[in-house]
């Protein structure tokens, strides 16, 4: 926990991740690291409930810009067998200096977003708007999926079709943190209003 520098408030948190950091190999046979948090248990959501999800983040000023494979945020599936352990159904990534955003399904990976943007330095807010498929429990509307994301107020996502996996668990959750392909140096990265809620208004920055 730190007091400053802050989004609003008076406090925000600050992730660092330091070579061999909980070291697994990831699903493309690389050695990665991670420093993260993860919604607890007992207020996970299930496959096929509308959520919205908002968080600021900053990347200091000495924050390395690396081809490394580097997720700053994503949502989870929960899985049955820890061989199936799958890419997020969300990922939110900042490699090579661009900005992306994933999707995962059954059929595979999907790239929705890619921007070149130096985001050191300052601070960037993220609201994504989610309905996981979840086959027969999800409204009329929404036979598959949707995926909705701003950043800084303004949409840069709206995407509708599968999100996630038929045969894991019935169970998502955020992660905030810092995962990555093994590398040799630190990094550090601060988050600040992480928020959870049933509309847009419940969780911009606008709402204090």
């Amino acid at each position: 926990h730190i007091t400053s520098p802050t989004r609003t408030g008076h406090g925000a948190i600050e992730i660092s991740v330091f070579p061999s950091d909980k070291t697994q190999i990831g699903g493309d046979g690389q050695l990665t690291e991670r420093a993260e948090v993860r919604e607890a248990p007992d207020v996970r959501l299930k496959m096929g409930v509308e959520s919205w999800y908002a968080f600021s983040f900053l990347l200091p000023s000495d924050f390395p810009i690396v081809e490394t494979r580097l997720v700053i945020a994503r949502l989870k599936q929960s899985f049955k067998e820890p061989w199936k352990d799958r890419s997020p159904m969300v990922s939110l990534r900042y490699m090579e200096g661009e900005l992306r955003i994933y999707v995962e399904r059954d059929r595979g990976q999907r790239r929705l977003y890619i921007e070149k943007i130096d985001l050191r330095n300052k601070w960037v807010d993220m609201v994504f708007h989610i309905i996981p498929k979840a086959s027969k429990k999800l409204p009329k509307a929404f036979k598959d999926g949707l995926l909705q994301v701003w950043k800084n107020g303004e949409q840069i996502v709206d995407y509708k079709g599968a999100l996630g996996f038929k045969d894991d668990e019935d169970e998502i959750y955020f992660k905030l943190g810092l995962y990555r392909d093994h590398m040799q140096i630190p990094m550090r990265i601060i988050y600040d209003r992480f928020r959870r809620g049933r509309n847009f208004e419940e969780v911009s920055i606008s709402k204090k």
